[in-house]
């Protein structure tokens, strides 16, 4: 089980970057933009923290696998930031993480992953849980996800997918470290297009200028997402990608639970409404949720 158990932790840390990042869009970036720019910045140069080029093995194909494998997760990051920008986190995280049924089609298709039925309702029923928790009227009391917006998350959450499924393919012909190199660089080719728009560049020096505010985003996107993106890797290379996706997708439970603590009037960090109907909806959808990832764990 210890695809498990990192697939967790995974999940819990990813849910923390969420939450810090969207404290740093919102108080210490001048424009989602900058924050992505200082992200492509970060995941390249994160790539390097343990020394990949002393192991010597790179294969062609499975290398262009693992770059192609971070620039889809790069747009996936993309969409994610440029719409955390000016809706809650608890709407959006939800569902970006419907991942998991592209996942397992992909597995089941291309791998040969055995998936019974019992799983593919639990995978259905983690999605549709994580789908409730982002229901729900917005911070203005009205309805904050469009439907070009909805496509958009929908079609970021496909590419997280595929990112996810294109790092289990080369599992057997690359070593983990030179894959999370590899993938970083490739999240970092989709992110330095930002640095063309106006006002980026110098809100960038501006963000590296402020120590308070490179502090934070450092600690969350060099350190703690370092962390975040290992476990997923040490997860995949123990276990079916399906399920590891499954697990991970609990994370729009820890993003709620996070929205909440945070939003407390003496803490008031964020500013996520979770009132009435709201919060009765979500906490369903988290109960779904946790049923579901329970299910895809015992069975």
């Amino acid at each position: 089980m210890t695809w498990l158990i990192f697939s967790f932790l995974s999940a819990f840390t990813f849910s923390v970057v969420t939450v810090m990042d969207k404290v740093i869009i919102s108080k210490h970036v001048s424009s989602a933009k900058v924050f992505i720019l200082g992200l492509g910045i970060t995941q390249t140069a994160m790539g390097f923290y343990v020394f990949p080029w002393l192991i010597s093995h790179y294969p062609l194909i499975p290398s262009l696998i693992a770059v192609l494998s971070g620039i889809v997760c790069g747009i996936y990051l993309i969409i994610m930031f440029m719409a955390m920008e000016s809706h809650d986190v608890s709407r959006l995280i939800p569902v970006v993480s419907t991942y998991p049924i592209f996942v397992a089609f992909l597995s089941y298709v291309f791998l040969g992953e055995s998936i019974g039925v019992y799983v593919w309702l639990s995978i259905i029923l983690t999605v549709s849980g994580a789908v409730m928790v982002s229901l729900g009227p917005s911070q203005s009391g009205r309805p904050s996800t469009s439907m070009l917006l909805m496509v958009l998350l929908f079609f970021a959450s496909m590419c997280f997918g595929l990112s996810q499924f294109l790092a289990k393919i080369i599992v057997d012909d690359m070593e983990l470290w030179p894959q999370f190199m590899l993938r970083g660089l490739g999240v970092g080719i989709a992110s330095f297009f930002v640095i063309f728009f106006p006002g980026v560049k110098t809100g960038f020096i501006q963000l590296v200028k402020t120590p308070k505010s490179f502090l934070l985003f450092f600690f969350s996107e060099g350190v703690l997402a370092f962390a975040a993106i290992a476990f997923f890797y040490f997860a995949i290379y123990a276990g079916e990608v399906y399920l590891v996706s499954t697990v991970m997708s609990s994370r729009p439970v820890f993003v709620f639970f996070l929205g909440i603590i945070l939003s407390l009037p003496f803490i008031k960090i964020l500013s996520e409404r979770l009132e009435g109907k709201a919060l009765y909806i979500r906490a369903i959808g988290t109960f779904i949720t946790v049923a579901g990832v329970s299910g895809v764990a015992l069975l």
